[in-house]
């Protein structure tokens, strides 16, 4: 039994320090080019009314169609909103999934080394590639997560939704205060049943909790981060402010294109969810939201640490 519980303890301290290096590895080589930042001048609001303002501002007659959540969890202030209302996540849902695995690995109702099947009914398209691996193929908990994140894989995220329950994941959701969000279903496996929901306060405290180490624990926050900082969607927020590092996940689906993180950067860092719906084109919304992040970086500049 010794020989056992020493076994785990290795494992244990092996992975925290893999999950360290990937993050303080990052850090040294980004993945992407670093860039001057902007020539722009924003005057940082002073209060949440001058933040909508801002925001709307920018938006203008697309503004009903968007919410935005900002905060800066090193002040632990309150966190400036615009408009947060439930509204359909798309992808960002899996953050949720994976925040309940993580739980539940920490609390051994789960393992990282678990290995689940992909069986037919959770093979779906969109994003992914683990669905080319076949039916009665058997994946670790960590890859599915991993992909689940990195790749927004579908088929990842639904195998992981039957193996930790619909209902467990809601709970977890209840327990944990994210009163916006409930998952009705699996991903594009929604006929005739009621969307997915979140909001942009929701998935913010999140983030904030990931940040702060204080969703799950340091080391399961940490493999959290590494796997966020590798998003491959870098369409959004990392096209708008190149010089920050982005621990994000991005959701998209006809209508709305969402992107939520945070960022880390010498000026301070700081945590930024934008949702939308009912948009007329993707691009339209990359416009508005790297417009918002640079905007949104700038309060980081002029306010006081």
């Amino acid at each position: 039994m010794k020989t056992i519980d020493s076994k785990i303890t290795f494992l244990l301290a092996v992975n925290i320090i893999l999950a360290a290096l990937i993050i303080g590895l990052y850090f040294l080589w980004p993945t992407h080019d670093k860039q001057q930042k902007p020539d722009i001048t924003v005057e940082p609001p002073a209060d949440d009314t001058a933040f909508k303002e801002m925001i709307r501002a920018e938006l203008g007659e697309d503004a009903p169609k968007f919410a935005v959540c900002f905060m800066r969890p090193q002040l632990d202030k309150e966190p400036f909103l615009f408009q947060s209302r439930p509204m359909r996540p798309a992808s960002m849902i899996k953050m949720f999934v994976m925040a309940k695995a993580m739980s539940d690995i920490k609390n051994r109702m789960m393992s990282l080394d678990e290995m689940l099947t992909i069986t037919s009914e959770n093979v779906v398209g969109g994003a992914g590639s683990i669905a080319g691996e076949g039916v009665g193929a058997q994946v670790p908990v960590r890859r599915l997560i991993e992909l689940m994140i990195i790749e927004s894989d579908n088929t990842a995220t639904n195998i992981l939704m039957d193996r930790l329950g619909m209902e467990n994941i809601n709970q977890y959701l209840r327990d944990n205060g994210y009163r916006d969000t409930v998952i009705h279903h699996k991903m594009m496996l929604d006929e005739g049943k009621i969307t997915n929901l979140s909001s942009v306060l929701d998935l913010g405290h999140l983030f904030t909790r990931i940040y702060k180490h204080e969703c799950v624990d340091d080391y399961h926050d940490m493999l959290m981060i590494s796997y966020l900082l590798r998003q491959e969607d870098t369409d959004c927020f990392p096209k708008a402010l190149p010089y920050y590092n982005i621990a994000h996940k991005t959701g998209e689906v006809i209508g709305l294109y969402d992107d939520g993180g945070i960022f880390y950067g010498s000026d301070g860092d700081f945590v930024l969810v934008i949702m939308n719906d009912n948009l007329d084109g993707r691009e339209e919304a990359l416009d508005h939201m790297k417009a918002i992040a640079v905007k949104v970086s700038t309060m980081i500049n002029h306010s006081p640490r």
